[in-house]
C-alpha cells in the first residue's frame, strides 16, 4: 500500500504557504511522496498538465482561478487533463449555496476550513477507494451526485443533500456514506479515550480534534442531534482544560450516545432528542461541580 501511495502524484494549490505545507505534511504522514505545490491558478493549470496528478486539492479562492472554475474547466476538457481527475476543494464558506454550486461544478469532495488531518485523509480516501461513477451528459459532467450508487436507479439525478434512494424523504445524514463516516469518528474517539490518563494533554487534544471532525460531518449532513452531542463533549473537554482529569463516565456516555445516534433514524426523533438532552444535563451537572470545587 505504501508503495502505491508513493506513486500517486497530488497537486496542492493555495496562495498561503502554511496551508500548502500543512496539507502536504498530512499526506506525507500516510505515505504520499509525490506532492506538487501551486500558488495561483496559472501554476495549478501548468502543474496539472505537466505532472498528470491523480488528485488535485485546491482552494475555492485561488488567485487567478477559483476551485470551482478549475473544476469546470477540467470537466469540460482542458488540454490533456483527464476529465475524471479527482478534485477536492477547500473553502472557508461551506454554505448550502456554495455546496450546491460545487456539486454542480463537478467537485468530488469539499473540505471546510479549519480542518483536521483526519478530515483531509477522509476526503482523499473517498476519491481513491470509493470513487463515484463519472457522469457525462448534456446537463452535467462530473462524479455522480447521488449519495448512494444504486445501479438500477432510473430516476432524476440526485445531489449530495438530497434523500437516499432506498429511504424516500430521508435526511442527508441517513445515507450510508455519512453513517459510515460517523462510525469511523466515534470508533476513533472510543479507542483514544480507553487509554486516556490524567494530564495526557496530547491525547486529549487528539480526542478533541476527532470530536470536532464528528461535529463537522454532522453539520455537513445536517444532523442537528449528532452535532449537538459532539458539541456537548467538546464543551466538556474545553471546560476541564488540558491538565484536567476527564470523567470516564462522561466520556463513555457521550461515545455511546453518538454511536446510538448513528443507528437511530429520523422516525426516532424523540429518542435521539432524549439522548442529546441527557448529555447536556450530564455536562451541566459535572461542570457545576467543577466550578463549585
Amino acid at each position: 500500500m505504501a508503495n502505491a501511495l508513493k506513486e500517486l502524484t497530488i497537486v496542492v494549490a493555495d496562495a498561503v504557504p502554511q496551508t500548502r505545507n500543512l496539507v502536504s505534511e498530512v499526506l506525507r504522514s500516510v505515505g504520499f511522496d509525490s506532492i506538487i505545490h501551486a500558488r495561483d491558478g496559472q501554476e495549478l493549470l501548468d502543474m496539472t498538465i505537466e505532472h498528470e496528478p491523480r488528485i488535485v486539492i485546491t482552494t475555492s479562492r485561488l488567485p487567478g482561478l477559483s476551485g470551482l472554475e478549475f473544476t469546470r474547466m477540467v470537466r469540460a476538457g482542458y488540454e490533456n487533463i483527464p476529465r475524471q481527475l479527482s478534485i477536492i476543494v477547500m473553502t472557508n464558506t461551506p454554505t448550502k449555496v456554495f455546496l450546491d454550486k460545487a456539486q454542480d461544478s463537478g467537485v468530488d469532495e469539499m473540505l471546510a476550513r479549519p480542518f483536521t488531518a483526519q478530515a483531509v485523509l477522509v476526503r482523499v480516501q473517498a476519491v481513491l477507494e470509493r470513487p463515484r461513477e463519472f457522469i457525462d451528459s448534456a446537463n452535467y459532467i462530473g462524479p455522480c451526485r447521488r449519495r448512494r450508487m444504486v445501479h438500477d436507479y432510473i430516476g432524476p439525478m440526485r445531489r449530495f443533500v438530497d434523500p437516499t434512494d432506498d429511504m424516500p424523504g430521508a435526511s442527508p445524514w441517513e445515507s450510508e456514506n455519512n453513517r459510515q463516516a460517523v462510525r469511523t469518528c466515534v470508533k476513533k474517539i472510543s479507542e483514544m479515550a480507553e487509554g486516556l490518563t490524567a494530564g495526557d494533554r496530547r491525547k486529549l487534544r487528539e480526542i478533541y480534534s476527532a470530536v470536532k471532525e464528528t461535529e463537522a460531518i454532522a453539520d455537513e449532513s445536517r444532523d442537528a442531534m449528532l452535532g449537538a452531542a459532539a458539541r456537548s463533549l467538546g464543551r466538556y473537554i474545553m471546560a476541564i482544560g488540558a491538565t484536567g482529569t476527564p470523567d470516564a463516565e462522561v466520556m463513555s456516555t457521550h461515545i455511546d450516545a453518538m454511536h446510538s445516534l448513528g443507528l437511530l433514524t429520523s422516525a426516532q426523533h424523540k429518542e435521539r432528542q432524549n439522548l442529546v438532552d441527557g448529555l447536556v444535563r450530564i455536562v451541566d451537572k459535572k461542570l457545576g461541580r467543577i466550578r463549585a470545587a
